[in-house]
């Protein structure tokens, strides 16, 4: 079966690991520094792009943000014969341990009521690859990063649904006790992509998991300057490669 968004790709275009960015804009940020990079497809938010680092060909796919897009890509993906992912991305934190800047690995996520129902029941874990999981931890640990890891929350929403402020006199308002409720169970962080990443792969049985650079601290609501963000996106994907291959 053909796919429909990433256009004839196969497993010959795909590296040991594919990368996943929201952003189609981070797909040339980051393989920027690889060897002979080459666009494989481009189609709406789907930009695919495969390389050299270190001598070993990777990938990176952008998914756009939020589940639907991400589902969409990760689906043709796997079809294409896909090996292995890592989500490179961005997130709040929703704890004071955290500071805007630092990495956080989740090894699981919380995730909305009805997210995926049609491919497993809600009660089912959205949970990372241990072992890839704990490579990348050392990796960005021996290159001497702040790193985390913990369990966080992907939601559907990125006003309502993580009790963000949005200006709008009319209609529902944010519930501060959202937040507050799962801070009390631990929950360090909050993004929009990670579970749809762990549940497939899990059904999949491919390796996953993710590496985010706290981009807000969701305590005082400050934020890396975007110059220092995008820096720290290509050093953390970096830190992923290394330990991947």
């Amino acid at each position: 079966m053909d796919n429909i968004h990433l256009n004839e790709v196969d497993a010959a275009d795909l590296g040991e690991v594919t990368l996943l960015v929201g952003d189609p804009a981070r797909v040339e940020l980051i393989s920027s520094d690889w060897e002979h990079p080459k666009l494989i497809s481009k189609n709406r938010e789907f930009i695919l792009v495969s390389g050299i680092w270190k001598g070993k060909k990777v990938s990176i796919c952008s998914t756009g943000i939020g589940i639907g897009s991400t589902e969409i890509a990760i689906m043709e993906l796997i079809r294409s014969g896909a090996k292995k992912f890592v989500r490179l991305g961005g997130c709040g934190a929703w704890s004071d341990m955290l500071s805007p800047g630092d990495l956080l690995l989740n090894h699981a996520m919380v995730r909305d009521p009805g997210m995926l129902h049609q491919y497993v029941s809600d009660v089912y874990p959205a949970a990372a690859d241990p072992a890839l999981l704990a490579t990348i931890q050392s990796q960005a640990e021996q290159n001497g990063l702040n790193v985390h890891t913990g369990i966080g929350m992907t939601t559907q929403s990125y006003y309502l649904g993580q009790s963000r402020e949005h200006g709008i006199k009319n209609g529902p308002q944010p519930d501060q006790s959202f937040m507050n409720y799962w801070k009390e169970r631990h929950i360090l962080n909050c993004e929009m992509e990670s579970a749809v990443l762990f549940i497939l792969a899990s059904l999949y049985q491919i390796p996953a998991a993710n590496c985010l650079v706290v981009h807000v601290s969701r305590m005082n609501e400050s934020w890396v300057p975007d110059e220092d963000y995008k820096e720290l996106h290509k050093e953390a994907a970096k830190i992923v490669l290394d330990a991947c291959i």
